[in-house]
């Protein structure tokens, strides 16, 4: 579990937020649990280090907040946003840890079996159409990510939402029938199909 260190903030508004990015500092707030929301501010360094260090578990996983150097509290990190040409955090959102209430989050895609897959084995290609799955959940059960085998999976074939095997009391949301991957031909064989279709 990390340590967030935060402080509270006056004020909001782009002047603000304009202001603490100068600072090297990034605005945030916090929110939920039935409690008034707060307006925050982050180190940018010591937040660029816990991204590094932490990953996807920023979002999955709860974490300490500690805000003025004293009061503590469990959150989750629900929303960053990111600046699309710096690429730097520009704000984030956290919400109150309540191991009860039921969320929606991302969650990354890991995959199984990939040195057994016969249609990789075959020289097909596993294309990755989805890298993480948008799920409902307790905050207190989330996985850290949806385990999905393709230990069986030939040229031509794809695996689909309802092929995985969820956690229990998790819920995906998105098209009933969601394609993850896919194992395509070799485009070689994919260019020679395409012109015997087109001969024909």
């Amino acid at each position: 579990m990390a340590i967030i260190n935060a402080t509270t903030r006056d004020g909001a508004g782009k002047g603000v937020a304009r202001k603490l990015r100068r600072e090297g500092r990034v605005p945030a707030v916090l929110y939920g649990g039935g409690k008034p929301n707060i307006n925050l501010s982050l180190s940018a360094k010591e937040w660029d280090e816990l991204l590094v260090k932490e990953k996807s578990g920023l979002r999955t996983h709860r974490q300490e907040m500690v805000i003025d150097g004293t009061t503590r509290t469990l959150v989750l990190m629900r929303a960053s946003q990111i600046h699309p040409l710096s690429g730097n955090v520009v704000h984030v959102d956290f919400t109150r840890f309540d191991p009860t209430q039921k969320i929606e989050i991302a969650v990354p895609i890991h995959l199984e079996g990939e040195e057994r897959c016969p249609g990789v084995k075959a020289g097909g290609v596993l294309q990755l159409v989805h890298r993480e799955l948008h799920i409902s959940c307790l905050a207190g059960n989330v996985p850290d990510y949806i385990t999905v085998s393709v230990a069986q999976v030939e040229i031509g074939h794809s695996v689909h939402i309802q092929d995985v095997t969820l956690p229990e009391g998790v819920e995906v949301h998105g098209e009933e029938d969601l394609t993850i991957l896919t194992v395509v031909a070799p485009r070689s064989e994919a260019v020679d199909e395409e012109a015997e279709t087109a001969a024909e």
